[in-house]
């Protein structure tokens, strides 16, 4: 019982982790390690395995663990917000194939961690449209598909959670490998495929390459064309004091997002987060953001760390922290608030987005949380 105790308090209070448990959300982009997955597609009217190469993509995850189970294994539940993947077929003239979220039926599964232990997996329904180039040239539906997948999430430990709390970050939390088989149509016929896939998490959207993303983007806007970008709790662009560690802030490129001055950008805020150190979602929500030209972020003992900076129109007043009973200031005129999704337009010279929360203490390092990000769309 002593030593259930010891575990328990390490867990629960420990100072680089929690001194709180509840919900926690980890939300994340699980995206395809390209150079180590791969696949085939399998039909009669082709008599020979046809090679999915070049897997890119992944899909977007909210899993949701009860924390207050600890130090016993925790269960949680796991909602996929989005999927967008897509392969090509080598010589063969079917062309990019596309799989993303069926809109109308989401995806959702479950989750179990022994932190203890460094054991785990998620067991997701996920249910998909398929469809490739050669199937829209011939103004073929896409095909529907329902299919479990089990994702082991073994290296989870104790260790790595406390790495993650301290940092403020998941990414890379999950690096793990699934084998997915599912049943579509090619020419009409039935045919089924398999993807081998080596994944890891991290709080970009993936990137694909040009003839995959001019096959596959009108299929992956069925589910909304926003882009989620994960926002660290601790990160900041803004002046902090000698005894703060604030994480770099969010730098989002405007190029990858295909966002140019004069666009307009509705950016809403997902998720939120604790402005102390605690194993759960808080309930701060704020976040700040601020074009610049370019993505340099100088470092936290100055005032004006964005030395690109460019006004948009609109600005936060954010307040002082105090040293000694006195206020100082952080406030720069650029900036603007991010938290209840506003739309901006693009001013000209800007290259990047950099966000970063606004805590009510003006302290960053004994922020923490997994769940707060940002969605992002071009002229909505």
């Amino acid at each position: 019982m002593k030593v259930r105790m010891r575990v328990l308090m390490t867990v629960c209070a420990a100072a680089l982790m929690a001194t709180g448990c509840g919900n926690l959300t980890i939300r994340s982009w699980i995206k395809v390690v390209t150079e180590q997955s791969g696949g085939s597609l399998t039909a009669d009217i082709i008599g020979v395995p046809v090679p999915l190469d070049r897997v890119q993509g992944g899909f977007l995850s909210a899993i949701v663990l009860d924390t207050r189970m600890l130090p016993g294994p925790i269960d949680g539940t796991v909602n996929v917000e989005v999927v967008r993947i897509a392969s090509t077929t080598g010589e063969w003239p079917i062309g990019p194939v596309c799989i993303w979220g069926n809109p109308a039926v989401p995806s959702s599964g479950t989750a179990h961690l022994d932190i203890l232990g460094g054991t785990g997996s998620t067991t997701i329904t996920l249910n998909l449209r398929a469809a490739s180039e050669i199937g829209d040239v011939i103004s073929a539906p896409p095909v529907e598909i329902s299919q479990a997948a089990t994702f082991p999430l073994n290296g989870i430990g104790l260790t790595q959670l406390l790495n993650a709390a301290s940092t403020g970050s998941s990414e890379g939390l999950f690096n793990t490998s699934a084998h997915f088989v599912g049943e579509t149509e090619l020419f009409g016929e039935p045919a089924s495929f398999n993807l081998d896939m080596v994944v890891t998490n991290s709080g970009s959207p993936p990137v694909f390459d040009a003839n995959m993303m001019a096959t596959c983007a009108p299929h992956f806007a069925e589910q909304g064309r926003a882009l989620f970008y994960s926002v660290n709790s601790k990160a900041s662009y803004l002046l902090a004091s000698a005894s703060d560690e604030p994480a770099p802030p969010t730098i989002i490129s405007l190029a990858d997002i295909g966002a140019h001055a004069g666009d307009r950008l509705k950016i809403a805020r997902v998720g939120t987060y604790d402005d102390q150190t605690e194993l759960r979602d808080g309930n701060a929500t704020k976040v700040g953001a601020v074009f610049s030209s370019t993505s340099e972020v100088k470092k936290t003992s100055l005032r004006n760390r964005i030395p690109g900076a460019i006004d948009a129109g609109s600005d936060v007043n954010t307040p002082p922290y105090w040293v000694l009973l006195l206020p100082i200031a952080t406030d720069i005129s650029q900036d603007f608030e991010a938290t209840n999704g506003p739309t901006v337009t693009v001013p000209a010279g800007a290259n990047y987005l950099i966000l970063g929360t606004i805590p009510a203490s003006m302290k960053w390092s004994d922020n923490s949380g997994f769940g707060l990000g940002v969605s992002v769309t071009v002229n909505p």
